[in-house]
């Protein structure tokens, strides 16, 4: 009967062999050799109980040692949680103190050196941290956030060259995480070098010097242009490098496009913030929300200026609601209230139901809102109230309920407009005009208890706000 043979994980152990009496030297055993050992003594029972007797204590001897590690390791976990929460504490010599006694039962852990050396960063010792991350980096080569932490502790100590170098190295090792390195870089690092454009710029070239295929490096280089400078043509130039190396970043459109708008050159604006919502289709609400936001706000000095902007948007893209809208809120400030409802009315045909989130810069249920408010200025509250339950079906906002609520006053409906004031009171109690509003009601149907409540609760929420 043929012999078992032993695993190659057995085999690769060095054990002792006896003949006879005479004890033979260590010598390394092979899966050939033992098989080969048992078939040859498949006779002799002494030296294949020896092998098999040798293995078994060696197995015994692993289980053990794995268990004692197995508790250094668990122990050094328990230093090393509590040491995080002295680090939380801002208690960074405890905290060091537990990192080390964490790495000191487990040498082989790279994070405990990297939060050794984090707790140095945040006490300042920017030497020690990098010795740290160092270490880190030795054992975890491959991990982008070791590297990124390092090149924070050279800036600090004001060696660019290799901050530039670590913190490419990072964007390199997590290409996906490019974006958050980048504005990690807009923000941590522009902050660290606020009080001087000049130098955050010198930062930037150096980088470029270094690694003139990284787009974002360009990027910010240009933010700074823009925001700091308000060199809009060294900014658009930089942002024109950043998409030729990365045409695929949103980012890099958009602001692109308002350094253009800056200058005045509204054709091009548009189309690169146009390209930049195209470009981010699953963050589409974002950048348009944004460019509603920024763009009213520079345009509010000019409802002109506005309604200039959007009617060349229309132009380029006449299918997209929101530029319509926009240009009718332009046109309700001007108290145009006739071509403010014409632009509601084109923005609500395009999207009349919220259901295309396409290149939204507002929801329908605001297109339906704004048209309402319009009808209300001019006194046709009949379409006031159909456009603002509209919006109600929409979206239930307080603000919706209450501005119904003023057109059936306005008509005499008292009781309908009671409701709808009260129904705005529960979504948003703090807001003192629909007290006052309902009070007003009240009044006008005999009701002055309850109209007086309603008028002292507006007043006490008006005091409350003076003294915030």
């Amino acid at each position: 009967m043929a012999e078992e043979k032993i695993s190659e994980a057995e085999t690769k152990k060095e054990i002792k062999t006896n003949k006879g009496e005479e004890e033979k030297s260590i010598i390394p055993i092979t899966l050939e050799k033992v098989n080969l050992l048992l078939d040859k003594t498949a006779d002799f029972k002494k030296p294949k109980i020896l092998i098999k007797r040798a293995l078994k204590d060696l197995k015994q001897k692993e289980k053990k040692e794995d268990e004692k590690e197995k508790r250094k390791k668990e122990a050094a976990e328990r230093k090393f949680e509590e040491g995080h929460k002295f680090l939380l504490a801002k208690d960074f010599d405890k905290a060091i103190e537990y990192f080390t006694k964490a790495i000191e039962l487990n040498p082989n852990d790279p994070w405990f050196y990297y939060w050794r050396g984090d707790a140095y960063y945040r006490k300042g010792d920017y030497d020690k941290a990098i010795e740290y991350y160092t270490k880190a980096i030795e054992l975890k080569p491959d991990e982008p956030w070791f590297y990124f932490r390092r090149g924070e502790a050279y800036l600090k100590k004001g060696d660019y060259d290799k901050a530039i170098e670590d913190l490419t190295k990072a964007m390199k090792l997590s290409p996906d995480d490019a974006r958050f390195y980048a504005e990690h870089y807009s923000g941590t690092f522009y902050q660290k070098l606020v009080d001087s454009d000049n130098k955050a710029i010198e930062f930037y070239t150096r980088a470029i010097k270094l690694y003139p295929d990284i787009a974002d490096f360009y990027y910010l280089r240009g933010e700074t242009y823009y925001y700091g400078k308000k060199d809009y043509d060294k900014a658009i130039e930089d942002f024109t490098k950043a998409i030729e190396l990365k045409p695929d970043e949103p980012r890099f459109y958009y602001l692109r496009g308002e350094a253009y708008y800056e200058k005045g050159d509204y054709d091009k604006a548009i189309e690169d913030l146009i390209k930049a919502i195209k470009l981010n289709p699953d963050d589409d609400r974002s950048y348009a929300e944004h460019f509603s936001r920024t763009f009213n706000k520079k345009l509010v000095d000019s409802n002109n200026k506005a309604i200039e902007f959007y009617t060349r948007a229309i132009k380029l893209y006449p299918d997209i609601a929101d530029f319509y809208y926009l240009r009718g809120k332009a046109y309700f400030e001007e108290k145009d209230y006739d071509k403010a409802i014409e632009d509601f009315t084109k923005a609500i045909e395009l999207n009349p139901d919220n259901d295309d989130f396409y290149q939204r810069f507002e929801d329908a249920d605001e297109f339906y809102k704004w048209r309402g408010e319009a009808y209300l200025k001019k006194g046709d509250y009949d379409k006031a109230i159909e456009d603002f339950t509209k919006a109600i079906e929409l979206y239930p906002f307080a603000d919706f309920y209450f501005k119904r609520g003023l057109a059936y006053l306005n008509k005499g409906l008292y009781d309908k407009a009671i409701k709808d004031f009260t129904e705005a009171i529960v979504r948003f109690p703090r807001y003192p005009e629909y007290y006052r509003s309902r009070g007003i009601a009240y009044e006008l149907i005999g009701l002055y208890d309850k109209a007086q409540e309603d008028f002292k609760k507006a007043m006490e929420l008006e005091e409350e706000k003076k003294k915030k």
